[in-house]
């Protein structure tokens, strides 16, 4: 029996149960998931949120003001829009490091003044020397990582003077979508197939934190939001499935009941959150760049 047509009360202790099942399943797939999410939408992702980003991501890197010749690394760089925007400004290859063979391919056909190598980040950190890099940038990517870490060997990599600058979606980001699908699950706990187990900061402070605790000297933290406005609730999955900030959302239910759970989501956001010019979809983002003292 679907918890659909129990009390409230057991729709919401039943999605607990599920959530902590999966959680502690012992082969958790989200790296994969999300991996599948990027290479699927590879061809379309600089239309539907690089451009919406990119005046964001080009302040970051205003920021780090990479010097001329300086040797720079790009974690998580997608198609590469950093990467070529640090190679421009420093006159010299950049390199950048994603585990989506998708969004790689994107990035080789549109950026050839760069590199790009296929690898988990963290594992390529762990593999460079010391001092082995002038900046260090990540997009877009930390909270599918693990953002502790990834400082971590950054700041180990880096040369003194060096600057590690990173910019990603909080943990509040697209909360009233997070919202709508905890309502539609709870109404279905039992068509719930994957919890993804990310690990988006809440804020520019904890991202601050991580780097003082990794010796790094915070040069700045920032964050914000950015708003689009789409028309219908299956119009907001069609556009968020495509950006990445909602990578393996689209596996979340199981495959039987994958068509009815998203058209339940779709009517649960239009009714919370239509206005008359729209549904309004809220972006928020945090920033911070680090120093190597």
């Amino acid at each position: 029996m679907s918890a659909a047509g129990s009390t409230p009360r057991r729709r919401w202790l039943a999605l607990a149960l599920r959530v902590v099942a999966l959680l502690r399943e012992p082969h958790a797939r989200t790296g994969e998931l999300v991996t599948r999410s990027y290479d699927r939408i590879a061809a379309g992702y600089d239309s539907a949120w690089t451009d919406h980003m990119s005046a964001l991501s080009l302040e970051l890197v205003e920021r780090l003001a990479p010097a001329p010749g300086a040797e720079c690394l790009d974690l998580t760089c997608g198609t590469g829009f950093l990467t070529a925007e640090l190679a421009r400004r420093t006159g010299r290859r950049a390199l950048g490091v994603d585990r989506s063979a998708g969004m790689l391919a994107e990035a080789r056909a549109r950026r050839p003044e760069c590199d790009f190598v296929e690898a988990d980040v963290l594992e390529l950190l762990r593999g460079r020397p010391d001092r082995s890099a002038d900046v260090i940038t990540c997009g877009w990517g930390l909270g599918y990582s693990r953002p502790r870490l990834i400082v971590r060997e950054a700041a180990r990599v880096l040369r003194p003077g060096g600057r590690l600058g990173v910019i990603d979606n909080s943990l509040f980001s697209l909360a009233g979508v997070l919202w709508v699908s905890v309502l539609t699950f709870a109404e279905r706990p039992e068509a719930l197939a994957h919890a993804m187990q990310v690990r988006f900061l809440p804020g520019a402070w904890a991202l601050s934190s991580l780097m003082r605790l990794s010796g790094l000297r915070v040069r700045g933290a920032w964050g914000g939001a950015k708003s689009y406005l789409v028309g219908s609730g299956e119009e907001a999955i069609a556009r968020m499935t495509k950006t990445g900030a909602a990578a393996g959302f689209e596996f979340a239910a199981d495959a039987k009941s994958s068509e009815e759970v998203f058209r339940r989501f779709a009517q649960v956001l239009e009714e919370r959150y239509r206005r008359r010019d729209g549904i309004p979809i809220t972006h928020r983002y945090l920033a911070a760049i680090g120093e190597r003292r």
